[in-house]
């Protein structure tokens, strides 16, 4: 594999679910292109994503629901149809964070394809890790 790719088309090929179809239109978007050069860094640069938005939506996902506001006969099925709601956008959000992991990993299989090593790999993440703590470019 040589040349340059649109990343959605290099992340995504293949992409079936809405949100990973939306997801490589938006990247493809972009104008970045993917060459051996830079499929590290940008793989990089979504596996922190993932892994920063897969944590918030651990640590958030339990909480995102609307209580009855009071004894009134309205209240009950009002919380119960708001709820349906936030799971809807919850599970919307919980299908972009893993189309962005599944792009970490079809970059990450690309890299492999240019001729990167394992450790390569690797010490390439750690080392975006060691400079962007909060797991965004700065």
């Amino acid at each position: 594999m040589t040349g340059e790719v649109g990343l959605g088309q290099r992340a995504l090929s293949g992409a079936r679910s809405a949100p990973e179809q939306a997801l490589a239109g938006s990247l493809d978007a972009l104008g970045l292109q993917v060459n051996r050069d830079n499929v590290l860094q940008v793989r990089n640069a979504l596996k922190a994503e993932w892994v920063r938005l897969s944590d918030l939506m651990v640590y958030h996902g339990p909480m995102l629901h609307v209580g009855e506001c009071g004894p009134d006969p309205v209240s009950g099925p009002a919380a119960e149809l708001f709820n349906d709601k936030v799971k809807a956008l919850a599970d919307q959000c919980n299908g972009y964070v893993q189309a962005l992991g599944a792009s970490a990993d079809m970059l990450e299989q690309t890299a492999r394809a240019y001729g990167y090593a394992e450790d390569q790999i690797e010490a390439s993440f750690t080392a975006f890790q060691d400079s962007h703590p909060s797991g965004a470019p700065r």
